[in-house]
This record gives C-alpha cells, structure tokens and sequence, in this order.
C-alpha cells in the first residue's frame, strides 16, 4: 500500500481521535483571509501569470492559525502582518518597550496605527501567554493539541465543452489525454499549535486517475513548530523564503503593482510546511529551524522531477508545469531525480536582520541547455550551487534592505534599497537590482521586471505614497530595466520602462473608488527589408497601457457593488496599434448569514491579443482567477457558497465566456468548437 494510503488513515484516526480538543478550535477566519488575498491579487500586476495564490493563501492561513505574539514577536516577524510595514513595526516595539500589550485593542494607542489598521492586522495577532516551556506540557496531549483543527476539502472543476485532446482518435497513433477533463482536488489537514499534517492530492485535466492513491500529485507533510528553542521541523514537502529571495524563495513572487511601498521589499517567511498544488518549486525531505534571536536552518531534499530526453542521460532543464497528460509527457514522467541540501542563518534584533543563505543542488542527469542565443547562459552540468548574504537595517525611520548573491558559475546578483518616510503621509521607496547574465539562482525569486529566475537584468524603480487626506490616497512608481543579454524573442540587448499611477478616494465606510493608469515599454526585435529586399532584424519598442476605473459601494449590510472600465492600448514594434475596452458589475449579495452569492456581468471589446484586458475573479475558497478577455464578447459567472451546518461549506461556481467573434475557442488538444467556453466547479469542506 502506499504511503499516501497510510497518511490518508492516520488523517481519518485523528479526526475518531480528537474531537473533543478539536472543538475548542478558533473561530473560522477563511473570510478574512479571503478579503486579504482578494486585496493582494488586486494589488498586484494581472500581466503577470505565474503568481500562487493558493500558497499565498495556505501561508496566511497559517499565520491566522498561529498569530504573532506582539509582545515577544522581533521587527521580522511583524511585518509579516498584513497591514504592516517598517515604520509601524517599529512603533509598535517602541511601545513595547515601556509595558507588554493587554489585549490587542490596545494597539491602537501605537503611532500610526487607527481602527481600520487594527482590524486587518488583527486575525494574524495575540498578545500571548506568559509560562515556561516544561517536561510535563511537553508530555501532556493537551500541550501538542491546543487549537486543534480538521479540515478536508474536495473540490472538482471542467471545461463544459469538449475538446479536441478529449474526443476518440482519428487515427492510430494520434495524441490524445490519457484521463478525462476534471481537475480533481483534495486536501486532508490537521493543525494546532504547534502540530501539522497535510496530505495535498491532484489530478490536473487529461491526467488519468483510477483510484484514491493513484493521484499524480501527492504532496504530504509532518510539522512541529513553537517547542523551546525548536522553532520548526517539517518531515515531508516544505519550503523556505529566505532574504530577498535571490538564492532561495519557494513558490512564485507577487511582482510590480499598486502595492508601490511594500511590493519590491520582500518579506521572508524562513522555513515552513508546503501545502500549494504547485507542483515543482518545493522541496521533499526533512528541514529544522533552531533558536530565536539567533536562528540557524538546515535542509535536505531529495524528489523526482521530468525532463525531456535529450539523448541517453542528458537532458534539458526539468519542467515546471507538472502535467503528464499525453504519451509524451508521461513518458518523462519523473525520470530524473535532484538532490538537494543547504541552509541558512539568521541573526535578528530590534534594529537590523542579517543573514546567510546557501545551497547545493545535484542532478542524476547532465543538463543541456537549449541552443537559442537567449539560452547562452543558461544553466549546463549536474551540480548547482548559490550562495547569498542579506540584511535589514532599521534606523529611526529609515528601512534600509538587501541581498548579494553568487552562483556556482560566479554569475552575481544583487537587489539593494530602501523605505523613508518622507512625512507623516508620505513614504518613498527606490529600490536597485543587478542580476548578472551568468547569475544561475535555479530557486531564486528576486524582485525585477522578469517573473521567474533571476537573471540577465538591471533596473531602478521608484515608489511613492502619499496620503492628501484622511480619505484620499495618491501612489505610484516608475521602473527603469535593462537586460544586457538577448532574452527569450530577441537577438540582442534590450531595455525599457513602466510606470503606474493610482488614486483613491474613500467617501466613508460604504463607499470608494479608485482610478489607476499604467504603462509598460519595452524592447523587441522585429523583420524589415532593406533597399536591396533583404531581411534584416531592428530594434523596436513594445507599449501597452491601460486605464482602470472602479467604484464600490456597499449597498446594505448585505449587499455590495462594484462597478469597473478598463480601456488599453497596445501598439507593437511593428507600429501596428490595437485597443481594448471592458466593463463588468459585480453584485455579492448575503441573502441569509449561511448564503452568500457572487454575480458579474463582463463585456469585452478588443482589437487583438495584445489588447487583451485582465480580470481578476472570485472562485471557489482559496481559488482565485484572472481572465484573460480578447476579442468581442461577454463573460459571466455566479459563485454560490452554502454554509449548511456548521462544520460543512459549499462552494459551486458556474463561468461562461461569449464570444462574438470566433467559432473556435482555444488551440490544440484544448481547442472546442463553438463560441461557447463554459466552466463549473464544486467544492465541499469538511471542519470540526
């Protein structure tokens, strides 16, 4: 029997078990993290489409579950809080140092912080407990149990229409799926204080499944966490965000968006248990943090991964999507394997954090990279390595933050900058990054221009906040960037620039509006003929902008509406010019307190793809989606959540897209016939 098999009864045991400790569980804050990840997601740039939400939000979760002790807590682990930022942090130690907090509604006697502040900060914060950590609580079932919660989720979405990849063989031989269209998820989790066990099971479209072991991603973990001087150990699939994420960040990073102060300053969250169904940047083996002011990390990891086959054992980089859907992709299943060991230290005080990160990464196969002339420094071998040092220096209210890293190779990178308020209402940010062409970080995420590895750029970027009254707001930033090797579409160095600008206006607790302008110009290649009708490649310009406006306004206690306008304008180096424009309502109505139900209504008109406009949507808890809307139509959806008892919810969401311009939705296996794409989902969780 598997192991999945054993982890799934042991799930089951503990929930026979523990009842009794698991009634006295916290009240339910998924709605709040929910709000908190709605805001995040909309914060952030829609163009990039590599950001995790559901790690994001199984961190915040956790830290929900877990909530900072404000009167032991050093600056790092404060601005982990949503809300947060450097200044606050340090008031709130400052405060600190002449009496502890008594409850958490004293926080609003700290400088800066009022009652809007307090209320996000407050699911993610305790004042605490005083006592001394002894052999009896260690060995008492009610010290591992305090806060005990079982969940279990099972969710199942589809495509409505069929598509190609789905449909019976013209011919023998010819690529189809090898499983039906559902992406089925589940997810068993027990927590408390200072235990975790999550098993994370997926099966993505097209992927075969025949039974409850028989998942094609398993993801499982043991955890204990606040015990003494131990402040964490994970058997299992963990990750860990360290420094500025340039040698290690697990999971994919939020990039530039309307966040222009806290947005480039990454906030590490060290070591922590993995329960994401992203499928590749994790790591599976056993990691402990000791310690507290002085923290040290060690980790070992050792998992498969696919690649494809070059010749014999050499193959190129494995791949990050997870899928193993077709012939081709299944028969790389898992066929080469990374080990992996490393890790970090970490010295923290009220005035600064330094750090050291490292690691060692060895394939069973060699790598080659492929042989396009943006690949040219791309990783080759089967040992990789990085190495990095960073810090946090907080003086008076000056932030100051940064990471220096080298790889293997003796590629380096480097990510430098600061926060100042300039005023009570105005904070500035100028961050600076050089991420060598050589720089080979394979689990880095540093802040740039590029979502993915960093590497092959440079560039400034200046935020600016500033609050004109208590109830309006004006921010924005401009990025300068560089990358000095051809990247992936191009054949020599490129640059370019972007720039947002945002206000918002809050008329009272009901109502607000904001409207946000922002602009992206960036290098590209393109073909011409010269006088002699030869082809040659030249140097142009990129541009996209787009202006958004929206307006909300809570209607009743139960009713909320949105309004939004979109206009964009994309115009290629080829000087060829395409315009978009949408506009939606949204509508959330509470018909009962068990009852809610979301609604929206989209119509889109675009000259092209490039024009395309980006919408974030609410889905099922702890799904959150952007569409992409090109050409002409309207989209719509409803997303109804149930709460029967209460220890059951249920989610269902039906989505369709209309379009008026096509008959044909979607390319390849994926492709369906109709100008029809529609979409359900359902999902129940289980708590007690």
């Amino acid at each position: 029997m598997k192991v999945t098999s054993f982890i799934l009864f042991g799930f089951i045991l503990f929930g026979l078990m523990h009842n009794d400790v698991m009634a006295q569980a916290e009240p339910d804050t998924s709605r709040t993290v929910e709000q908190d990840i709605e805001r995040l997601l909309e914060d952030f740039d829609p163009d990039d489409p590599d950001i995790d939400p559901e790690l994001l939000t199984a961190l915040l979760i956790e830290l929900a579950r877990n909530p900072i002790n404000i009167n032991r807590a050093g600056i790092g682990d404060l601005l982990l809080v949503p809300g947060v930022n450097s200044r606050l942090a340090q008031n709130i130690l400052e405060y600190r140092r002449t009496k502890p907090f008594e409850s958490v509604d004293e926080l609003v006697e700290v400088s800066g912080i009022g009652p809007a502040t307090l209320e996000r900060m407050r699911p993610y914060i305790t004042v605490g407990r005083t006592g001394e950590l002894t052999r009896l609580l260690l060995t008492s079932p009610g010290f591992w149990l305090e806060g005990g919660r079982f969940e279990a989720f099972s969710r199942m979405q589809t495509v409505i229409q069929e598509q190609v990849g789905y449909t019976e063989p013209e011919f023998e031989g010819q690529t189809r799926y090898a499983g039906n269209s559902l992406r089925y998820y589940q997810r068993f989790n027990y927590s408390t204080r200072r235990l975790s066990l999550n098993l994370t099971q997926l099966k993505d479209p097209g992927e075969s499944l025949t039974g409850p072991t028989d998942f094609d991603f398993n993801s499982w973990h043991i955890g204990i966490q606040n015990v003494g001087y131990l402040d964490r150990l994970v058997v299992g699939d963990y990750g860990i965000w360290a420094g500025q994420g340039l040698v290690l960040w697990t999971g994919l990073a939020f990039g530039k968006g309307s966040d222009v102060i806290r947005g480039p300053n990454r906030r590490e969250r060290g070591l922590r248990p993995y329960q994401s169904s992203e499928e590749t940047r994790f790591m599976r083996g056993v990691a402990a943090t000791v310690g507290r002011d002085l923290q040290v990390t060690a980790f070992y990891s050792n998992r498969p991964l696919s690649a494809t086959v070059v010749q014999g054992d050499t193959i190129r980089f494995p791949s990050s999507t997870g899928f193993h859907r077709t012939p081709t992709e299944l028969a790389r299943r898992f066929n080469t394997n990374l080990e992996m060991y490393g890790g970090r230290i970490r010295y923290a005080s009220d005035r600064f954090i330094v750090g050291a990160t490292g690691y060692i990464a060895e394939y069973d196969k060699y790598i080659l990279p492929a042989s396009g002339i943006s690949n040219l420094y791309d990783f080759e071998g089967t040992t990789a390595s990085a190495f990095g040092v960073d810090y946090r220096l907080f003086l008076e209210t000056l932030s100051l933050y940064g990471e220096a890293a080298r790889s293997r190779n003796g590629g380096m990178g480097m990510v430098s900058g600061l926060e100042y308020p300039i005023d009570p209402n105005t904070t500035i940010n100028i961050t600076y990054r050089n991420f060598a062409r050589d720089f080979q970080s394979l689990y880095g995420q540093g802040f740039g221009e590029s979502s993915g590895l960093p590497r092959n750029e440079e560039g400034l970027y200046v935020g600016l906040e500033h609050r004109l009254t208590d109830r309006i707001s004006l921010s924005g930033y401009f990025d300068r960037f560089s990358f000095p090797s051809p990247r992936f579409g191009t054949r020599q160095s490129t640059q370019g620039y972007d720039w947002l600008a945002m206000g918002e206006v809050r008329f009272n607790r009901q109502m607000n509006a904001f409207i946000m302008a922002r602009s992206k110009t960036r290098g590209n290649d393109f073909n011409l003929r010269d006088e002699f009708g030869r082809e040659i490649t030249v140097l142009g310009e990129d541009i996209r902008t787009s202006i958004r406006s929206q307006f909300e306004y809570q209607i009743s206690p139960r009713l909320r509406s949105r309004t939004r306008v979109e206009w964009a304008r994309a115009r290629d180096r080829n000087a060829d010019t395409e315009y978009g424009v949408m506009m939606f309502q949204d509508i959330r109505w509470a018909a009962r307190d068990n009852l809610q139900i979301d609604m929206r209504l989209a119509m889109f008109e675009t000259d092209g793809f490039s024009s395309r406009i980006f919408s974030f949507e609410n889905d099922l808890l702890y799904v959150f989606s952007i569409a992409a809307l090109a050409g002409q139509g309207q989209r719509g959806y409803i997303l109804i959540r149930y709460t029967p008892t209460s220890f059951m919810d249920i989610w269902l969401k039906y989505a369709a897209t209309v379009y008026e311009d096509r008959q044909v939705v979607g390319s390849g296996l994926d492709q369906s016939f109709g100008n029809v794409r529609s979409q359900i989902g359902a999902q129940v969780r289980l708590r007690f």
